[in-house]
């Protein structure tokens, strides 16, 4: 089971047992994500990670309601994140659910150019979405992936995609952590290098 922390105001840099010690972000799992499957719902691991851990769903909560005044959401976020963090995964749960909030994360990058962000989203298939998705992910310390499930449609070309392993589309490298072959999604960086290319991972 991964392990996620309460945080006191927006990031935590305790991370988790797959991300490893980086800081990450977390909205509430459903009500944020617009471009959830039916099968995406059904397998949410984030969802069953809530119902565990109360603590954390109330964090989240509070996230949401916080990014909802985008002008403090930035500056709240910018405070909490020190300008030397290496590395900053954005929605261990929950998703991109608006363009302002989308915009709100495109503010956040560019004020720290030396950290890198990475993402995986569902909110691609979503029309309304995709043009504020396009301006975060052609940033130069951003990699946003397309998740992507068997029962939705392929992602635009130029973006890599997070397949998992029962689409027989599924294509890229295996991920490492599941394969047991590194501790942390910090060991392999696999997801957030410039450049590389698609991942796969199992049902989890």
């Amino acid at each position: 089971m991964e392990q996620e922390f309460a945080v006191p105001l927006c990031l935590s840099n305790a991370g988790n047992t797959k991300v490893g010690r980086v800081w990450t972000f977390s909205l509430p799992s459903f009500v944020t994500c617009p471009g959830a499957s039916a099968w995406c719902r059904q397998h949410c691991y984030a969802a069953r990670f809530e119902r565990l851990r109360g603590n954390c769903r109330r964090a989240y909560i509070r996230n949401l309601a916080l990014s909802l005044e985008p002008d403090r959401f930035v500056a709240d976020v910018l405070k909490s994140l020190p300008e030397d963090a290496p590395l900053v995964r954005v929605h261990v749960g929950g998703d991109f659910y608006s363009a302002e909030y989308c915009a709100s994360w495109q503010g956040i990058c560019q004020a720290r150019p030396g950290t890198r962000f990475w993402a995986y989203t569902r909110s691609w298939v979503t029309a309304a979405l995709r043009p504020a998705l396009e301006q975060l992910r052609s940033l130069s310390n951003v990699e946003v992936l397309a998740s992507l499930d068997p029962q939705m449609p392929p992602p635009p070309e130029s973006w890599r995609t997070a397949f998992i392993e029962i689409d027989p589309r599924a294509s890229g490298m295996p991920c490492r952590h599941q394969q047991g072959e590194v501790d942390s999604c910090l060991e392999c960086g696999y997801c957030f290098r410039e450049n590389a290319g698609n991942v796969v991972f199992k049902v989890h």
